[in-house]
């Protein structure tokens, strides 16, 4: 399979004189959306970046947010994340967002903005590099779900996460579980992600091994989207 990306720069917010790589839940005041609040922030970078680049995905839905260079203020960007969360993306206090509620406020979103796509939660474990790919190819985000321990989901297994340097070499420098990232791009080994406003990568082999071992593809899945 050859590397796969998207087309265009991904959401971008100037935060403390840097720009960031997507949003993040951990900019909100709100102490149960920073805890939480992961499918919002991936849920509202999804969209604004449709609208940015894809004509027949602009929405007014999104205000004045996808207009000028596409790099929003943090303000900007919070404000926005908080509409989609009333409109759209509901957090289960305590619990967060499982992926098919995700997709029923992305699909919802699409229904208001008359935007010809559809989104559902999961795909056959078998198929889903080639579902990302697909994805990347028509220039979409892939709303990745690195799920829960499963069945016992108070287990602590976590799936790690990498950066760059700048010798080329991928560092750990984190760990998840029960976590949204955006999927952005993809090569033979690693995917890249947006997490927390930072860029990450997922090693792939990795992540295949996290779900077969500690969690499950229905909860360790993708939204796909696709043409209606």
């Amino acid at each position: 399979m050859k590397a796969s990306r998207l087309r265009n720069p991904y959401v971008a917010v100037m935060r403390e004189g840097a720009l960031s790589y997507g949003g993040s839940q951990s900019w909100s005041e709100n102490a149960m959306i920073q805890k939480y609040g992961c499918g919002v922030a991936a849920g509202t970078d999804l969209l604004l970046y449709l609208s940015l680049y894809k004509e027949s995905c602009a929405s007014s839905l999104l205000g004045k947010m996808t207009e000028g260079s596409g790099i929003l203020e943090t303000e900007q960007y919070l404000e926005c994340a908080k509409k989609m969360r009333h409109s759209y993306f509901p957090v289960i206090p305590y619990f967060g967002m499982p992926g098919w509620l995700l997709c029923a406020g992305i699909n919802r979103y699409f229904q208001c903005a008359k935007i010809p796509l559809k989104a559902s939660f999961g795909v056959l474990g078998r198929n889903i590099w080639n579902r990302i790919s697909a994805m990347l190819a028509h220039d979409i985000p892939v709303i990745l779900a690195v799920g829960p321990n499963f069945p016992i989901p108070w287990k602590r297994h976590k799936l790690a996460l990498y950066e760059k340097n700048g010798k080329g070499q991928y560092l750990p420098a984190a760990e998840i579980c029960a976590h949204f990232v955006t999927v952005t791009g993809m090569d033979e080994v690693y995917m890249k992600v947006s997490s927390w406003g930072r860029e990450y990568y997922i090693d792939r082999e990795e992540f295949v091994g996290y779900v077969r071992k500690y969690s499950s593809f229905l909860v360790s899945n993708v939204c796909y989207i696709r043409k209606r």
